[in-house]
């Protein structure tokens, strides 16, 4: 078998560390939003539409609003389109309002300027609100990068819309536009772990990374040259067969997108060639349901790195220890001598826990694998240690 030769990426060095550098700078300044922020460059790489679920004040549109202000055209950071949708939201407020000139001149047209036809990034809260009235206009804008002004079907420049929302799509007349988002992730509150960080956040002195808007095009057309080898093709038909067998079934087109996802997420590796690490975008990818996201989590992760499958395994386990342990120390009839056995108990597991993640560290370096997810799970689980160890002191 020939091997597969991966994308030369000396030219973009310059354009893809600056990238690199904006995640790891959204990632400080966002809590606990490490994978978002992640999902959402890989999205923005490969010009794809991301949905986003979970409640109010998870700071959803805010990490788009600053995802898309450093991204910088001459003179100014990117503008992005945002609104909240209703079932009461007309055409007009999405893509202008009729020009009254053109009805003088027998035309049906919009003014578009500053709409979402003219917008590079999006994002459009309550997105299943959607009414029948802007729904098909708005699906071929996502999907097509056209829309209909009038007689006329122009181009949009939309590179990622954001849609968010509370809670999955309801009835058969939203499935089109549930289908539209390439990429799909789920954020809550933060953890009980971080909530005291969270109450202490302070504003970064340092001044936010920006890329330019030019730089990124390079970027883009970069993406499609990420090579694919044969051993990531067999590893995604092993992986559709598997999730068949579980009765999760992607269609043919998210698999055909799923292409772009692991060549986008390969570049912002630092990588010319995808490689089986990338496949952990797909969790993202092919869940209808949060409970089929899990499922595809677990097969991935093994297809992936089989060590990390195991340290995800770990690392919710150890979250459900801390759960039950705290759940105690809240309980009204429990004494004080049954809670302090209990954080007694819920220590020394994870103390096990912790263990066990601290030999997974060390199997990865001495097979010379990345130790980065693995040092973040284990330190996650120390931190969760701690709490319950203060507890018994």
């Amino acid at each position: 078998m020939t091997p597969t030769l991966g994308l030369d990426l000396t030219p973009l060095a310059g354009p893809l560390t600056t990238l690199q550098r904006l995640e790891a700078d959204l990632a400080a300044r966002f809590l606990e939003r490490d994978d978002a922020v992640r999902t959402l460059l890989v999205a923005v790489l490969a010009q794809q539409h991301v949905a986003v679920l979970g409640p109010p004040g998870t700071a959803k549109s805010l990490l788009v609003e600053r995802l898309a202000a450093r991204i910088t055209t001459p003179g100014s950071p990117t503008q992005p389109f945002v609104w909240l949708l209703t079932r009461f939201t007309t055409p007009d407020e999405l893509f202008g309002p009729i020009s009254v000139v053109g009805l003088k001149r027998d035309e049906y047209r919009r003014i578009t300027r500053h709409k979402l036809p003219e917008a590079r990034f999006a994002f459009l809260d309550e997105i299943f609100k959607a009414n029948s009235a802007i729904l098909n206009a708005l699906l071929a804008l996502l999907n097509e990068r056209v829309f209909d002004n009038g007689p006329t079907r122009l181009p949009v420049p939309l590179v990622t819309c954001v849609g968010a929302a509370n809670e999955l799509p309801q009835g058969d007349e939203l499935a089109a536009l549930w289908d539209r988002f390439a990429l799909r992730f789920m954020v809550g509150y933060v953890s009980e772990a971080a909530f005291p960080r969270l109450l202490r956040l302070a504003a970064l002195a340092t001044p936010p990374v920006t890329i330019s808007a030019t730089a990124l095009t390079s970027l883009h057309q970069a993406v499609p040259q990420v090579a694919i080898p044969d051993p990531i093709i067999a590893a995604l038909a092993q992986l559709r067969t598997e999730l068949a067998g579980k009765h999760i079934v992607a269609s043919d087109r998210r698999w055909r997108q799923s292409l772009d996802l692991l060549r986008a997420h390969a570049l912002l590796e630092g990588r010319g060639q995808v490689e089986e690490d990338d496949l952990t975008i797909l969790r993202e990818a092919l869940w209808q349901t949060p409970e089929q996201r899990s499922e595809i989590g677990r097969h991935v992760a093994r297809l992936a790195h089989p060590l990390i499958a195991r340290a995800v395994e770990l690392s919710d386990q150890a979250l459900s220890i801390h759960e039950a342990t705290m759940a105690a120390q809240r309980e009204p009839h429990q004494d004080d001598q049954a809670k302090m056995q209990a954080a007694v108990e819920g220590a020394t597991r994870l103390k096990t826990v912790a263990t066990q993640l601290n030999r997974l560290v060390e199997q990865a370096q001495s097979q010379g694998q990345k130790t980065d997810r693995l040092m973040r799970m284990h330190t996650q689980v120390q931190t969760l240690r701690q709490q319950i160890a203060e507890l018994v002191l």
